[in-house]
């Protein structure tokens, strides 16, 4: 299960109670570089959504995302990671 690269209005503590997941996280500063989705799917009108694929990312399509700074997180059970509200974030199980 794979969540694509999106942030939250409000603050997320994501607790993993089995198996394990990695986490990718950008600071909010970082978002000029995360080619924002604006128009197209119903789910981009909050404009919290990036068109970056974090699994296969293509630097010929968003060049600036090699710019982008990043924070790598693997939980495993019992851990609890806190995501401030407008940090960028990627999950995969």
């Amino acid at each position: 299960t794979r969540t694509p690269l999106h942030f939250d209005s409000y603050d997320n503590l994501l607790v993993q109670l089995v198996g394990c997941k990695y986490v990718r996280l950008y600071d909010k500063s970082e978002t000029e570089n995360l080619y924002v989705i604006r128009e197209g799917a119903s789910y981009a009108n909050q404009g919290n959504m990036s068109a970056v694929d974090c699994e296969k990312e293509d630097i010929s399509c968003h060049p600036l995302v090699k710019k982008a700074h990043y924070t790598e997180v693997v939980l495993f059970p019992g851990d609890a990671l806190y995501i401030p509200s407008q940090t960028w974030h990627y999950v995969r199980s």
